[in-house]
């Protein structure tokens, strides 16, 4: 099994990405660690880099996650956003035909919402989804145009193609911080690595 992170633009640091390897290395059993990076930092020995292709904005921001796809095509992959942290020991589900994914915490702390889409924050596939890049590739105008990010592309698009994963992150905003403390094994932060808490 790999894991996978994608670190695009200056918001994450190099250290913030060798923090989430420190504890996936802690708390999960895993072959390889990989970076997916256009950043010219050097990382930890153990942490692989593979550097993103000349694409503009095609790949910008959150829509760098589906590179992924077309670069890792058989084994067991787990793709973990660098915001991500690992605070007890976890183990990831994985189907051959289906990408899983948890359902987002907004579904649960807005139902008013009546959200239904999935957070890709944690990714779990085994085999060949190369079609995934391919397909976003071919339209990737049209779909950012569309489309909020990565997580909104796959459920409109990818739906009969994913099942949810057993709940294994929580909200740090929505459910963790106001608790203070965590009962699930990895924390979600949405977007701020923050250091120290929890």
């Amino acid at each position: 099994m790999r894991i996978v992170t994608t670190r695009w633009g200056t918001k994450y640091s190099a250290f913030e990405v060798e923090r989430l390897y420190s504890e996936c290395r802690a708390w999960c059993d895993f072959d390889s660690f990989v970076c997916i990076t256009d950043q010219p930092e050097q990382l930890h020995a153990n942490i692989e880099t593979i550097t993103f292709p000349e694409a503009g904005e095609r790949y910008r921001s959150w829509w760098s996650k589906l590179l992924q796809f077309q670069i890792f095509t058989s084994g067991q992959t787990v793709s973990l956003d660098i915001d991500m942290h690992i605070r007890d020991r976890v183990e990831f589900q994985f189907r051959s035909n289906k990408l899983l994914m948890q359902l987002d915490p907004l579904a649960q702390y807005h139902p008013h919402k009546n959200i239904k889409y999935v957070n890709s924050s944690v990714i779990t596939y085994q085999g060949d989804w190369s079609w995934i890049t391919q397909k976003y590739n071919k339209e990737w105008r049209d779909i950012q145009a569309r489309y909020r990010g990565d997580q909104e592309f796959m459920w409109g698009e990818l739906q009969e193609n994913i099942a949810y994963h057993k709940a294994i992150f929580e909200s740090y905003k929505w459910s963790a911080k106001q608790r203070g403390y965590s009962v699930m094994p990895i924390v979600n932060y949405h977007g701020q690595d923050v250091k120290g808490e929890l």
